[in-house]
């Protein structure tokens, strides 16, 4: 990762690694939530946003796989924390990751690469 690289940079970078190397059949999706101040925040919530939900959503034969990007010097907030527990007890995979060698490690581990 480039030094003083974006959150949001860094996620187009793991989508565009996303398109080229999630196994066949594999969904994906991202929400963009980030930004846009309070008045966006309350719209979001009000339509059903949930936050903590991490920022890339995989579904592969039936089974949920979420990807929580950081930078480098990012950090997981207790809200986000929270959601994973809730997301792992359901018997999703959640993994925070902060460079394209570490999805490329999360997804091979989790059989889903191609």
């Amino acid at each position: 990762m480039a030094n003083g690289q974006s959150e949001y940079d860094l996620q187009c970078e793991i989508v565009d690694y996303l398109k080229e190397n999630l196994i066949y059949g594999s969904l994906f999706t991202a929400f963009p939530l980030g930004g846009g101040g309070i008045r966006r925040g309350v719209k979001l919530k009000k339509s059903g946003t949930v936050a903590g939900w991490p920022d890339i959503q995989i579904l592969h034969n039936g089974l949920y796989f979420g990807l929580e990007i950081k930078t480098e010097k990012g950090t997981i907030s207790d809200v986000q924390k929270a959601i994973h527990r809730k997301l792992r007890r359901q018997g999703a995979r959640v993994k925070v990751v902060r460079s394209i060698f570490e999805v490329a490690k999360v997804l091979n581990a989790w059989h889903i690469h191609r």
